[in-house]
């Protein structure tokens, strides 16, 4: 008998310890549509950034201009002046297994800290797209570095 109340008195102690933990209610989100003329700002306030010599970020962006028409921006920024950055654009589309190159573009800027191009492409089929930034930094001392970004993907 001594032991039956000693069990039960270790269950209820046990018991007592133990906290009583209750689901929330779940949280209700108000979406509202934004009125910004300026489609392509890029905040790093909260982002990861990589940790290079030279490059401080590569931004990438994307957007439906209408349904066979997209937008492509891509923005590198470094952390001083350099010799060189050299961008190329490329537009992906998701084939169902991986993301095929449709379109691509490079351009170059000398004697910068900072450079961003925008490119318009027509003649687009339906599907999922996205942009693929790869940046190629070269310093006065003829240190190279590179570093690709990619966009969210869009469909059209």
């Amino acid at each position: 008998m001594k032991k039956y109340i000693a069990l039960i008195l270790s269950c209820m102690l046990v018991v007592a310890q133990c906290s009583l933990v209750l689901a929330s209610e779940t949280e209700q989100y108000e979406m509202v549509e934004m009125n910004n003329d300026d489609i392509f700002t890029t905040s790093s306030q909260e982002e990861v950034a990589p940790c290079l010599l030279y490059i401080a970020n590569i931004y990438t962006s994307i957007i439906k201009i209408s349904s066979n028409q997209v937008g492509i921006r891509a923005e590198t920024v470094c952390s001083e002046t350099v010799k060189s950055i050299t961008v190329t654009y490329t537009l992906q589309k998701w084939n169902g297994s991986q993301w095929v190159r449709v379109a691509s573009k490079t351009a170059s800027a000398s004697n910068v800290a900072q450079t961003a191009k925008s490119y318009t492409i027509a003649g687009l089929s339906s599907g999922k797209y996205r942009t693929k930034a790869t940046a190629s930094v070269t310093g006065y001392n003829g240190y190279t570095e590179s570093l690709t970004g990619y966009s969210g993907g869009i469909t059209i």
